[in-house]
């Protein structure tokens, strides 16, 4: 009995490096105190977006990839390429205190409705998210 406990917790780990599964969401990072972060898929180049705490899986909130990414108190704005070909891509609004996702919007709306907004590819935002 003690022994396969041992086994069993020297081989858990080797066992779970081989699946791709981010117990502890490592790999996401919270934007501020919206309740979203931003997530790194599994190749390190591809971001989403998603609610924190919620494991990655298919293209987050904004059902794509995040090209770019800006936030202030009320709003995530951030282009999309859609993981849906039939829906288009762009700028999309994450309304953060009701979670409602609205867009395509055109650049100039999005600049006249969120002047304190500036778009930064997912990358650098990445980087500087904790």
């Amino acid at each position: 009995m003690r022994a396969s406990r041992f086994i069993l917790i020297l081989t858990l780990p080797a066992l779970l490096s081989g699946c791709n599964v981010d117990l502890f969401n490592l790999g996401c990072r919270h934007i501020g105190l919206s309740g979203y972060a931003l997530c790194q898929g599994e190749d390190k180049s591809l971001y989403y977006l998603q609610r924190n705490g919620d494991a990655i899986s298919g293209g987050g909130v904004l059902d794509g990839t995040v090209e770019t990414i800006g936030w202030d108190s009320s709003a995530i704005i951030a282009s999309r390429h859609s993981t849906f070909r039939g829906d288009p891509d762009g700028l999309m609004v994450l309304d953060i205190r009701s979670g409602r996702v609205s867009g395509p919007i055109d650049p100039k709306d999005m600049e006249r409705a969120y002047p304190s907004v500036r778009q930064q590819s997912a990358s650098v935002a990445w980087s500087h998210l904790h």
